[in-house]
């Protein structure tokens, strides 16, 4: 396939196309994504118990079967490129293990638990050291429920080490130490557009570059240095209710997700930033 369009830093090919009957098995359109470090993508509608490992070519290599029924809140490859997934409830996460094709079921007691399976950098890391946000049950949206009293908004820079929060109008830089450390102002990032929901994709320290996915089903890239906004609508032309989800790998210098899809298909596609 291979079709190009190019706006602002953003530049998406296109790389196959599947049945969306086969994918989402038919009801809403939601789902979670995940890519590895050869690229393969994970990908599970909230209307089946299956996840479906597929090759940049579009071809299924694998379908992982769930023991849980219901839609997945979080999906990640770890380090070691088993696939994470934490149900809806936030009760468990399933670690399906590459090597032995087992699924394993780990306990999720607190936020930071989720962090920790993830790498060795998060499990190292004092991540209860980091001042975060309360939730408060009174003042939830109908999209959002979650059984802690506290949240992370958690992206790790795989390269060295640097872990960023992603909060309420502001990015900051944590560290990269095994504990929080006080911080400067050049160390915080501000933004209306930002919040605790927002999901992180690319943070650019150098350049103070930040490309995130929020709830407006939208892709932002935000220049804090120079003060430039860039955008990529996802959902332009759809009137049914969606919810979309995007994915970088460890190399973190792309972007997967779907980029367009209909009654019959689904357009998977890669973001490069330049």
């Amino acid at each position: 396939m291979q079709a190009q369009q190019v706006k602002g830093p953003f530049t998406k090919t296109d790389l196959f196309t599947l049945s969306r009957e086969e994918l989402i098995d038919g009801g809403i359109f939601t789902y979670r994504i995940a890519v590895d470090a050869e690229e393969t993508i994970a990908f599970n509608s909230c209307n089946q118990p299956i996840v479906f490992l597929i090759s940049q070519q579009g071809k299924i290599l694998d379908e992982i079967k769930l023991p849980y029924d219901g839609c997945i809140r979080n999906m990640e490859f770890d380090e070691f490129d088993n696939l994470l997934m934490m149900d809806n409830e936030e009760t468990r996460i399933f670690r399906y293990v590459r090597r032995t094709k087992k699924i394993e079921t780990l306990p999720y007691n607190k936020p930071e638990d989720w962090y920790k399976y993830l790498n060795h950098f998060y499990k190292f890391f004092e991540i209860a050291s980091i001042p975060t946000y309360y939730n408060n049950p009174e003042y939830y949206q109908d999209f959002y429920k979650t059984r802690f009293p506290y949240s992370y908004n958690l992206w790790l820079n795989y390269q060295d080490g640097y872990i960023y929060q992603f909060a309420y109008n502001f990015i900051k830089k944590v560290g990269n130490r095994k504990t929080y450390l006080a911080l400067k102002r050049s160390d915080l990032w501000f933004s209306d557009r930002l919040s605790n929901k927002c999901k992180p994709l690319l943070v650019n320290l150098e350049n103070e570059t930040a490309v995130y996915f929020d709830r407006s089903l939208t892709l932002y890239y935000e220049d804090f240095k120079n003060g430039l906004l860039y955008t990529w609508p996802m959902a332009e032309g759809h009137d049914e209710a969606v919810q979309l989800d995007y994915a970088t790998n460890m190399q973190q210098k792309k972007i997967w997700g779907v980029s367009t899809f209909d009654s019959k298909h689904v357009t998977f596609a890669v973001w490069e930033v330049k």
